[in-house]
């Protein structure tokens, strides 16, 4: 039996747990530590795929993840929830794309990244994560369940709305919309938590900054905001703490006696 943690602490990535440098705070660093320590379970929630922060839950041990804005749930390293997109619709959505706007494509689930071409757009993208541009397979949906997919570009999302309401399109950075099922979240995937486990009584706190975290705000007992987060957020949460240069997660979870 999983043993009940006396409660769950979410940390969006960019803007959150990173800060301006794309590093962790040593405060930060020294909180989760605490946290476990507490009893207290700390969970990654991002857009990004488990594979893209390997290294970062190897360095602050942190093994559980709200991966893809909700669409796989992976707790204490195991798999306990995704939210797979119908191969018809990326099929549907990858000739729209081709043939409407040019617009290529990247396909990700919680073990592996592809991009439908290694172009300008992919490069510019992963160029702004630091990372290397993943493998090109513009097949790879047909023999993998695909969770979220992304459109490499810098305008032109609001054209595919329309045509796919059974998607949600999220402008995540200023090169990529970050596509997955409509009714998919980090709420959602925190919700599908909570159920699998039987953490329903499990008080739940979370960090953001960004409209990617608004569901997960609506879903947590305790959403704090980041001093550096979008005015929309801050209304959402019942604390803003200092930015994500200045220590904010940490003093935030002292506020709370967290740590």
């Amino acid at each position: 039996m999983i043993k009940k943690p006396e409660a769950i602490v979410f940390f969006d990535l960019d803007g959150t747990l990173f800060n301006k440098d794309v590093d962790v705070l040593p405060s930060t660093y020294d909180a989760i530590r605490k946290l476990k320590q507490n009893n207290i379970v700390p969970m990654i929630a991002t857009g990004r795929t488990p594979p893209e922060v390997l290294d970062l839950m190897r360095d602050t041990g942190i093994d559980s993840i709200i991966g893809m804005n909700g669409q796989v749930v992976i707790y204490e390293k195991n798999v306990v929830f995704t939210n797979n997109i119908d191969k018809n619709v990326i099929t549907r959505l990858y000739e729209y794309s081709t043939r409407e706007n040019n617009i290529p494509l990247a396909f990700y689930n919680y073990k592996m990244m592809r991009v439908s071409e290694n172009g300008q757009p992919a490069q510019k993208f992963y160029h702004h994560l630091k990372q290397d541009v993943p493998p090109v397979d513009d097949q790879i949906y047909l023999k993998e369940p695909i969770q979220m997919l992304l459109l490499l570009c810098e305008q032109g999302e609001s054209l595919y709305r329309d045509h796919f309401p059974e998607l949600t399109f999220i402008r995540n950075t200023p090169y990529c919309v970050d596509v997955f099922n409509h009714g998919g979240s980090k709420g959602r995937g925190i919700s599908e938590l909570l159920k699998t486990q039987g953490f329903s009584d499990v008080p739940t706190y979370a960090f953001g900054d960004g409209m990617n975290d608004f569901e997960m705000f609506l879903t947590v007992d305790h959403p704090i905001a980041m001093d550096n987060a979008v005015d929309a957020l801050k209304d959402k949460a019942e604390y803003v703490t200092d930015n994500n240069n200045n220590d904010g997660i940490a003093k935030a979870l002292k506020k709370f006696g967290l740590i």
